[in-house]
């Protein structure tokens, strides 16, 4: 079974494991991450729900996202690690998440592969194989698609705080005066919800026009995030592939009902927090309130991943090379991801063991160019940026050689 396992996962994997021969770009496998936003309940904090409800996650990661975009908590507690994890738990949202990298039916509760697939670049009806084979869930496959996947699933809960100076009151009010309400899928740690116009309280935003934007240089938030990992393991996985899964062609109402049930196999570990307070904003290229509103938040929640990335290795991202040329080595990262000229690389090649796991050797290590890192921070072209219009930063190598359009790099510390 092993060997069998083992083949049909390089079969799988070949075409894009092995690009090397032909200097092609191979697919690369994305952590994913669902955003979402606390509510405390504190000055403009409404508004700016209503401005995060738009928001999508960057995307170096894939979106997994679920229909609530904010949750809310108006205790006073200061440290809100506690009530975010008793929602965590009440609201089953670690389950949710699993239930979507299975495209669970929600009528007749099958799962499939098909996420699992598409993101892996894998083949879903051998992995739907793999699972009857082996009620143990033996496969290699299976196993790897885990520990590359669906383990590098995060949740990011970001308690973000309007930086209240008197100087600014007057600039304040002018930017959120005329939003009276709240809008998007909203649901209160206590169990109520609320519910409205997303488009209305947009307009209303937009409405304000530029009028009070000479108003507003200092105006800034501060965001505390809180990031937790979905726990899945060989354990988890077990549970969840002898006990609980089934396709719609072997409806098991059995099965449905335990997966319903269970409400303690499904876990999200605590990663740490990260606080940080938005950097000034430019208003080249701002043209409504509800812009500026925007591109503060996202700026500073860019910035809280960044450092989040710097203190916990399991949650940097891995990002292919673009491609290399004569001038140096092309990645699409840059100021946006916290890249400057101190920034160190390493450089990553993707490899097959023989269990048939992905595994990455390093080979070599990179540093981006000074004045040659590309600005993708939000708005940063509209901004007319300095090395907004670059499309990459450009890397010399420090170490290793060899190297080809879509090894991946990953950010080390010195």
């Amino acid at each position: 079974m092993k060997r069998f396992s083992t083949l049909v996962l390089l079969l799988v994997l070949f075409g894009f494991c092995w690009a090397q021969e032909n200097q092609l770009e191979q697919t690369y496998r994305r952590s994913s991450l669902y955003s979402i936003m606390l509510n405390t309940g504190i000055k403009y904090s409404a508004e700016m729900e209503v401005v995060f409800a738009e928001f999508t996650v960057p995307d170096k990661f894939n979106d997994h996202s679920l229909g609530l975009k904010s949750i809310k908590d108006v205790s006073k507690v200061t440290e809100k690690r506690a009530p975010i994890e008793r929602f965590l738990y009440k609201s089953q949202l670690a389950k949710r998440m699993v239930s979507k990298w299975f495209n669970r039916d929600k009528n007749t509760g099958a799962f499939s592969m098909e996420l699992v697939a598409e993101r892996g670049n894998y083949n879903a009806s051998l992995m739907d194989v793999a699972i009857a084979r082996s009620s143990a869930r033996g496969e290699a496959m299976l196993s790897d698609a885990g520990e590359e996947l669906i383990s590098n699933t995060f949740l990011l809960v970001n308690e973000i705080s309007y930086v209240d100076k008197e100087s600014n009151a007057i600039a304040a009010a002018a930017i959120f005066g005329t939003v009276s309400a709240i809008a998007g899928s909203v649901s209160d740690i206590s169990g109520s919800g609320n519910t409205g116009s997303v488009a209305d309280l947009t307009k209303s935003i937009a409405d304000l026009g530029a009028g009070a934007s000479d108003l507003v240089a200092g105006f800034s938030v501060r965001v505390t995030s809180y990031l937790y990992q979905l726990e899945w393991n060989d354990s988890v996985a077990n549970i969840f592939y002898t006990n609980y899964y089934y396709d719609k062609d072997h409806i098991d109402a059995k099965k449905k009902a335990a997966y319903e049930n269970n409400t303690e196999l499904f876990k999200l570990k605590f990663i740490g927090q990260q606080t940080v307070k938005s950097n000034k904003t430019s208003l080249r290229g701002v043209h409504t309130n509800g812009e500026l509103i925007s591109k503060t938040m996202r700026r500073a929640i860019d910035k809280s991943i960044v450092e989040l990335q710097r203190q916990n290795e399991v949650f940097r991202v891995k990002v292919p090379i673009f491609e290399i040329v004569d001038d140096g080595i092309h990645v699409q990262i840059g100021l946006k991801e916290g890249v400057d000229e101190n920034s160190k690389f390493e450089v990553l090649e993707q490899l097959v063991d023989e269990d048939g796991r992905t595994k990455y050797k390093r080979v070599g290590t990179i540093k981006p160019v000074k004045n040659k890192i590309w600005d993708n921070r939000y708005m940063a072209v509209e901004e007319e940026a300095e090395n907004a219009d670059l499309n990459y930063t450009t890397f010399e190598v420090l170490s290793g050689s060899g190297f080809y359009p879509g090894m991946l790099i990953r950010e080390i510390k010195f």
